[in-house]
């Protein structure tokens, strides 16, 4: 019955209970996976004292982690893209453990920059890299919303992880609260056997629809598409056929692609300034070390309200995504640039709360743009990309933070750099704002979908990338729509 289908839907289906029990798993997961990452401001500080180096060498730790992170996206996206998210996830939970507990055996720098930097920061980039998969599996309305959900997992660890850390070191001394770290991060592993791959788009011999109305009006990303048009052949209407990587690699053909690209690498030069060099930033502006701890671990408070209150209004339609990024990207180059000739805990940590407030959004909005613009389908093989091809500017920080900082003295000119370029990112945006306002609107019609199909009336609802029957199967129309070039500035 109909109701029958509604009660299921509510508890299987895009958005619903499983959805969101999914995202909180995708959220602890990542909360433990990434714990060293959200501990890299003290981790720094702590490695230069614990191994007596200078700023660039210690720093080739956290780099290396952070490289590493984004590097792994172009194993993950691949084999994603052939065997699900969800192994791949397991695995990398497993590799994010393994590195942390091998850095108890560091002895020299070279180690930790093995273990710590490369083992655990691979390890942790495969999870980061496909928990976003997950969710765009599982939802279409509230993508944003569950987006932040999973991102908020790693902010929260900014609540504990800091902190923690430094207490174990006091109590045990460097290599034993790594030991105790790395065990911890095991409960990551626990959290990502509960993902799985959503029923509705598992691969099925047919797809059947039940009666049809003639013509539909939806809402689309954020245009009025008019359906129109009946499905009809009551057989099979769609199979899935498996992906090809020459259909995932197609991502390269579209100009939106690269705009995201250099968009997320400057938005990545912003986040690692934040995350890694804040402390001794606010130690060399006279701040004792624990209170700098403490002022990053408070500023995880914005930068969750960033990741879950700000894509939340994109997701009711109140702003476009584009223009959310454009305004993101464009303040934090301000802030970026002012930072450095300011004075005092109190307008420091101002100022450090309003970046984490805009770069906890940028976290969220990055995964889901990418989806509105190269599709569910290629999604897992455009994040291994992206990723990637951000990870090569990674391994040239060290030496652009030891030039600024060991050889000019202070952060001062690294940090208005960082802010240039993110201005010069929000102009990227500004300019695709300023294209798709003259692309002509498009009339979308299920012939698109079902070419050489004979069609006859049926019932159904639009959902963004999803068309969802009353039997409770789902269509993916962007597994076969043909879209124009100008199209995909939209």
């Amino acid at each position: 019955s109909k109701a029958t289908s509604g009660f299921t839907r509510s508890q299987h289906g895009p958005d619903s209970i499983h959805s969101w029990l999914t995202a909180g798993a995708c959220a602890l997961s990542t909360f433990f996976a990434l714990a060293p990452l959200r501990s890299s401001g003290i981790l720094y500080v702590i490695i230069m004292n614990e191994f007596n180096v200078s700023r660039q060498e210690a720093v080739w730790t956290i780099m290396l982690l952070g490289g590493a992170r984004v590097l792994s996206g172009l194993l993950a996206g691949p084999l994603g893209h052939r065997f699900t998210a969800r192994p791949v996830i397991i695995i990398g939970s497993a590799i994010s453990a393994l590195g942390v507990m091998l850095s108890f055996f560091a002895d020299s720098i070279g180690t930790l920059h093995a273990a710590l930097g490369a083992v655990h920061g691979f390890g942790s980039g495969i999870v980061y890299a496909m928990n976003p998969i997950v969710i765009s599996e599982h939802f279409v309305k509230y993508k944003g919303l569950a987006m932040g959900i999973n991102f908020a997992g790693s902010t929260l660890g900014t609540f504990v992880f800091p902190k923690l850390l430094e207490y174990l070191v006091g109590l045990f001394g460097f290599h034993g609260a790594l030991l105790i770290f790395g065990g911890l991060l095991l409960n990551s592993v626990a959290f990502s056997l509960f993902l799985r791959q959503p029923v509705w788009l598992k691969s099925e011999s047919t797809t059947t629809l039940n009666e049809v109305t003639d013509e539909t009006e939806c809402q689309g990303r954020a245009e009025q598409w008019t359906i129109s048009g009946s499905i009809a052949d009551r057989d099979a209407i769609a199979k899935d056929k498996p992906e090809s990587m020459l259909m995932g690699l197609s991502i390269f053909k579209l100009p939106m692609f690269y705009v995201i690209t250099y968009s997320f690498i400057s938005f990545n030069l912003s986040y690692d300034c934040y995350n890694s060099l804040f402390i001794d930033f606010a130690i060399d502006k006279g701040i004792p070390m624990s209170s700098a701890v403490t002022m990053t671990s408070l500023s995880a408070v914005p930068d969750l309200v960033g990741r879950l209150v700000l894509p939340a209004v994109t997701d009711r339609g109140l702003i476009k995504r584009r223009t959310l990024m454009t305004a993101l990207l464009a303040l934090v180059g301000v802030l970026y640039i002012v930072l450095p000739y300011q004075q005092g805990y109190d307008i420091i940590f101002v100022l450090t709360s309003a970046v984490a407030l805009l770069l906890g959004c940028g976290v969220v909005l990055f995964p889901v743009l990418l989806v509105e613009y190269v599709g569910l389908d290629r999604m897992a093989m455009a994040t291994g990309m992206l990723t990637a091809l951000s990870a090569t500017f990674s391994f040239g920080k060290p030496s652009i933070i030891g030039y600024f900082r060991d050889t000019l003295g202070s952060y001062h000119y690294l940090f208005v750099v960082c802010g240039c370029v993110a201005i010069s990112a929000s102009l990227t945006w500004a300019v695709v704002a300023a294209v798709s306002r003259n692309t002509v609107k498009t009339k979308w019609t299920l012939q698109h979908a079902f070419t050489g199909r004979d069609i006859s009336p049926g019932k159904f609802s639009y959902l963004p990338s999803l068309i969802m029957l009353d039997d409770g199967h789902y269509v993916d129309y962007k597994r076969v729509a043909r879209h124009s070039v100008s199209s995909i500035f939209y």
